[in-house]
């Protein structure tokens, strides 16, 4: 994952063709624990962040992040802090996805800053407010946004704002059409 860098958010119905070719992240944000291994394989060409809250009949414990590091994710995404020092034990990298839905969330969220080098925030639009309070915290935090991003104005944006990458869904082929061209 780099800076300034578009990832495809992909959900359970999103195929190998739905995503840019160039695009070189992808975060897997459905499966179930019977498919998650050729979800991986099926996208094995870029890096594959899988979101383990997102995995059905997948435990969100040690075990569960140790099928999905063997199923070859790259990483794993949660919103679980527990899940943060078994990540660390088995040697997967992983994102911390953050909900900014008020002040109190927002508080509660820069607590954890300390302890991940990569945070997803959701929505996206809250982001140009709170990046500057986040690296204040923690200088080194990969801030990845993330949520009702559809167009590539947003995106320059967001860069703008201290940004370094951002999630994009359904709209990933017309965002990076819009903003490479």
């Amino acid at each position: 994952m780099k800076s300034k860098e578009i990832i495809a958010a992909v959900w359970q119905d999103t195929y190998l063709e739905d995503v840019p070719q160039e695009c070189e992240t992808v975060f897997l944000l459905g499966a179930t624990i019977s498919n998650v291994g050729d979800r991986v394989r099926l996208f094995r060409s870029k890096e594959v962040w899988v979101d383990i809250d997102f995995v059905e009949g997948l435990e969100k414990n040690k075990a569960g992040v140790k099928f999905l590091k063997d199923a070859g994710a790259d990483g794993v995404i949660t919103t679980k802090l527990s899940l943060l020092k078994e990540c660390e034990k088995i040697g997967i990298p992983v994102i911390l996805r953050f909900f900014a839905l008020d002040s109190h969330a927002i508080r509660n969220g820069l607590h954890h800053l300390k302890h991940v080098s990569k945070i997803e925030v959701l929505p996206a639009d809250v982001l140009p407010k709170l990046v500057d309070t986040f690296k204040s915290v923690n200088p080194n935090i990969f801030v990845i946004a993330a949520g009702l991003i559809s167009s590539a104005d947003e995106v320059r944006r967001l860069f703008k704002s201290g940004v370094d990458a951002v999630s994009i869904g359904g709209e990933i082929k017309k965002v990076w059409r819009e903003y490479h061209n």
